[in-house]
């Protein structure tokens, strides 16, 4: 009895561990994403920025 109780403890145990590495995974990859979603905003926003003509740059004024 002493061996099941350890084989399902080691399983309990092993399914714990699987669960908190996809938790992990997920949230890492859902940051991602929106790190990707706020830079492509911000690529956006500078692009929409008006270029002057004879200049070699724009003017962005970003307030946070």
């Amino acid at each position: 009895m002493n061996l099941v109780n350890s084989i399902a403890d080691m399983s309990m145990a092993m399914s714990a561990a699987k669960f908190q590495q996809d938790l992990g995974l997920t949230m890492m990859k859902k940051t991602m994403e929106t790190s990707v979603d706020m830079m492509n905003g911000v690529l956006d926003m500078v692009d929409s920025v008006p270029h002057f003509p004879g200049a070699n740059g724009s003017i962005l004024d970003v307030r946070a």
